[in-house]
């Protein structure tokens, strides 16, 4: 009798096991094709030519609407060769602006693909950071590398630097947001003990 509940209990926890594994492995190759997803995205947005990216036009409609009536500041800055003037060339400064976020934006979303993906593998936190920020850095040299060949777009090592911050940003804020979801479910569950 013991031996039977005994293979009864073993054959419950394989299939236990086989079921956590099977979920484990299908959510990993969800966060694979999400991952190839997103850097195929990022790529197609290389081969357009900077008319087709272009927000200048839609913002001379937003101002013209908005009847803006500030003057505004004089806020400047050179990146490459290009200077940005906020108050002699607002649409241009806007534009960079814009174009940076989405550099920014794009790569921290790639990089919490990848993070989250190997720390859900419970793979040591060091190992999950160089790696999602080692894919960024390839991806995003790939990208520069695909943007000399579209229309009116150059390629520059400084967006490349932008894109590994922005894979830096997108792996601080996703830890900070587990850390305090962390923190604030152990506080719920020890004020229900407490009571």
């Amino acid at each position: 009798m013991k031996v039977v509940m005994i293979n009864m209990m073993e054959e419950g926890s394989a299939r236990t096991r086989q079921k956590y594994v099977r979920r484990t492995y299908g959510l990993l190759m969800v966060l694979l094709l999400m991952v190839v997803i997103w850097v195929l995205v990022i790529w197609s947005m290389s081969t357009q030519s900077y008319q087709q990216q272009n927000i200048q036009p839609w913002l001379h409609k937003w101002s013209q609407k908005m009847q803006l009536g500030f003057t505004l500041p004089d806020v400047q800055f050179t990146y490459g060769e290009y200077d940005y003037s906020l108050k002699q060339r607002p649409y241009d400064f806007a534009e960079f602006i814009f174009r940076k976020s989405a550099h920014l934006f794009v790569y921290a979303v790639l990089a919490v693909l990848v993070y989250g993906g190997l720390k859900y593998r419970r793979i040591r936190s060091m190992t999950c950071i160089v790696a999602a920020l080692a894919l960024v850095l390839i991806i995003a040299s790939i990208d520069e590398y695909i943007q000399q060949f579209s229309p009116n777009r150059t390629s520059s090592i400084r967006d490349v630097g932008v894109d590994v911050l922005g894979g830096c940003c997108g792996i601080a804020i996703y830890a900070g947001l587990r850390f305090l979801s962390r923190k604030i479910s152990k506080r719920g569950h020890s004020s229900i003990h407490n009571k």
